[in-house]
């Protein structure tokens, strides 16, 4: 789906839980968020369906069933998914 303002240009649920991501910017990001699906955080997100409702308003990644957003990422959020990996051992240490 097409955002029309913010940081996010378009965001597509791929296969196993990849999310390609395209900014404003011109970057594309690939996020897979398959270590991610057994956290409090995500786990709405192993619903295959509610996957696969990636969409964008501009401003933040939204995953929605029967019109109710389920999982929302805002721009820093996403940042830090990309940069931190903390399903890993240590990671909220760093």
């Amino acid at each position: 789906m097409e955002g029309e303002r913010g940081c996010f240009k378009s965001v597509r649920a791929l296969p196993q839980y990849r999310l390609e991501v395209e900014m404003t910017a011109g970057s594309r990001v690939e996020l897979n968020f398959s270590s991610r699906l057994g956290t409090v955080r995500f786990g709405a997100l192993r619903d295959g369906g509610v996957f696969a409702s990636a969409a964008t308003d501009g401003d933040s990644i939204l995953f929605m069933k029967d019109g109710v957003v389920k999982v929302r990422i805002s721009a820093p959020e996403f940042a830090d998914l990309i940069l931190v990996n903390r399903t890993l051992p240590g990671a909220d240490e760093i």
